[in-house]
């Protein structure tokens, strides 16, 4: 792009994140296709007992190597609930892995922007095997 002065100014893409609206279900992550409003209803209440609104999910929050440990993932965690904010949500939802190694840093960037694990004790049951440690350790946060 140029600055108007004709100088080129460079554009950089640094990372991206996704944000929709998501049946409130630990046990699922957003599929990778778009799925209509009215379907994503439907399922939401076809797999509860007691009927849910969607929910605001974020997912594939992603930053390029070179731009890591820069803060640029609390920018667009920032765009996000800004996002979620308009659409009326307050409260956001998403997953996380899991493994310690695998999943730390995600893990404590989360924690530090202020998400906290979902106990399901209906999800945690049908995860027991990995331990109540991993279960409870943020697959599904908030």
């Amino acid at each position: 792009s140029t600055n108007g002065k004709g100088k080129v100014e460079s554009e950089y893409i640094f990372g991206m994140a996704e944000i929709s609206l998501q049946p409130p279900d630990p046990s699922r992550t957003s599929p990778p296709f778009v799925v209509p409003t009215n379907i994503k209803k439907i399922i939401s209440n076809m797999t509860s007992s007691k009927k849910k609104p969607l929910c605001a999910y974020i997912s594939n929050v992603l930053i390029t190597n070179e731009y890591r440990s820069k803060g640029y993932s609390k920018v667009l965690m920032s765009a996000c609930h800004g996002l979620a904010r308009s659409w009326g949500y307050e409260t956001t939802f998403l997953h996380v892995d899991a493994d310690y190694n695998a999943g730390r840093a995600a893990q404590q960037l989360y924690r530090k922007l202020g998400y906290k694990p979902v106990i399901d004790e209906t999800y945690n049951e049908k995860f027991a095997w990995m331990g109540i440690d991993s279960v409870n350790r943020g697959l599904y946060i908030v």
